[in-house]
């Protein structure tokens, strides 16, 4: 366990009506402010301040509910993208999801009702031109599967940084603040070229720089489509709007953008920290994972052998299709172990599947997924994240992931699910990690080639 203590240091957060100032020791000090939320959401529900360890960009806002870094119910995190999709309603002139409100307030308290949000995910409807839906890796793809989930006669697919052995994606774009800067899309042929309109999902648009990118990549190869970017946070201040509007007017698109809250922040001042030594995960053991060929796995593979299931929609989803996923979620969550406080863990971009296997399981049920981002961890009262591993990426060339506050959360069993599992000898470090703090069931949802 890698915990920085810094327990002589100050961390001030100054709150108003609309607008908080952070201040985490000498390394950062901001200030954010709210123009508009829908639902009447309050900042301090969705989302922390944490200091990032990159120099590109030194701070991060860490989200209250997509299980990324922090545990969350999976209620709460499905019903962030049910919210986004009832906004996506309301602007194309449908009817709102009906249990949208309840939602909102479901998300401000942190007092999950199981019924409503069954009842929410049971509504579907179909937009007025065909849409294809992309969610932005790694943070967003299982946000934007949940918005997805809302909507038959549709596509979904998220942007990758994984590598793909004999295949070439449809388009790549860059996030240049990222600590993985270069995103590839391998959308299957005709699935943008017949779209109308072009769904972009994030947690968040801090400059609007990524989104530029990503609407000029996609105008590049497949021009002529109307986009809606779709967010919890949009940060951009009227300079940065104004950009995106050039781009609209003269490349003759249109682009609307549509976000859970909107508002500004001004950066005083940051600073990436730097962190004491920290060593990876060394654990051993001999556990091997229950495999599962019930769906069978696409054809294509990672560099590393890695199998893909078609479920997470890395290779693109048809609505027909997704509409499989809660019977499997179903069905894998009646095979293990039951569990009063379960704590369900997904790698990297698998953040989908995971969800709706906790929602599955029922009660009070937790969802984390491991993430590549760097964020810097001190046990001090105030700050988002107390404590932090790392481990490297079973099957995917040594990549680093980190866990955060997985010694803060209470639970009696964790379920680990992988998407593939080529060796298992590269996952003993986590499994054993993991298993001082419970029991694991560890899953893979597809089988051993």
């Amino acid at each position: 366990m890698n915990t920085t203590n810094r327990s002589t240091s100050s961390i001030i957060c100054e709150r108003s009506n609309l607008q908080t100032r952070y201040k985490y020791w000498d390394k950062m000090d901001i200030e954010v402010s709210v123009n508009a939320s829908y639902g009447n959401l309050p900042m301090e529900s969705l989302f922390s301040m944490a200091l990032r360890v990159n120099k590109k960009r030194q701070f991060l806002f860490v989200s209250k509910l997509i299980a990324k870094h922090l545990a969350v119910h999976p209620a709460l995190a499905l019903g962030t993208g049910s919210l986004l999709a009832s906004l996506l309603m309301e602007e194309s002139g449908l009817s709102p999801i009906p249990q949208n409100q309840q939602i909102a307030e479901m998300i401000q308290s942190g007092n999950v009702c199981l019924q409503t949000s069954r009842a929410s995910l049971a509504h579907r409807t179909t937009l007025p031109q065909r849409t294809v839906f992309i969610g932005m890796a790694e943070t967003a793809t299982g946000l934007g599967h949940a918005v997805f989930h809302h909507f038959d006669e549709a596509a979904y697919i998220h942007t990758t940084r994984e590598e793909i052995v004999g295949a070439s994606p449809a388009f790549v774009f860059e996030e240049e603040h990222s600590h993985a800067t270069s995103h590839k899309v391998f959308a299957p042929a005709g699935m943008l070229e017949d779209a109308e309109t072009i769904v972009l999902i994030d947690d968040e648009i801090s400059t609007g720089n990524t989104l530029l990118n990503l609407i000029n990549a996609l105008n590049t190869q497949f021009p002529g489509k109307n986009y809606i970017s779709l967010s919890i946070l949009d940060w951009r201040n009227e300079s940065q709007k104004q950009k995106l509007e050039e781009m609209a007017q003269a490349k003759e698109l249109n682009i609307d953008v549509l976000a859970l809250l909107a508002g500004e922040f001004e950066l005083n001042y940051s600073e990436s920290p730097e962190e004491g030594e920290m060593h990876s995960l060394l654990g051993t053991g001999n556990k091997l994972p229950a495999r599962s060929s019930e769906i069978a796995a696409i054809e294509l593979r990672s560099a590393t052998g890695q199998c893909y299931l078609p479920f997470t929609g890395r290779f693109g989803l048809t609505s027909s299709r997704h509409s499989e996923i809660e019977g499997w979620a179903e069905k894998a969550a009646g095979s293990v172990t039951s569990s009063q406080k379960p704590l369900v863990i997904g790698i990297g971009e698998n953040m989908y599947l995971p969800l709706r296997f906790a929602l599955a399981l029922g009660g009070d049920a937790l969802v984390q997924t491991t993430t590549r981002s760097p964020i810097f961890a001190a046990d001090e009262q105030g700050y988002p994240i107390k404590d932090k591993v790392r481990f490297e990426l079973p099957d995917a060339e040594g990549i680093n992931q980190f866990l955060y506050n997985i010694s803060r959360v209470d639970v009696d069993r964790i379920y680990l699910l992988a998407e593939s599992v080529v060796d298992e000898a590269s996952w003993q470090p986590l499994i054993s990690y993991l298993e001082q703090k419970a029991p694991v069931e560890w899953l893979s949802l597809t089988d051993k080639l």
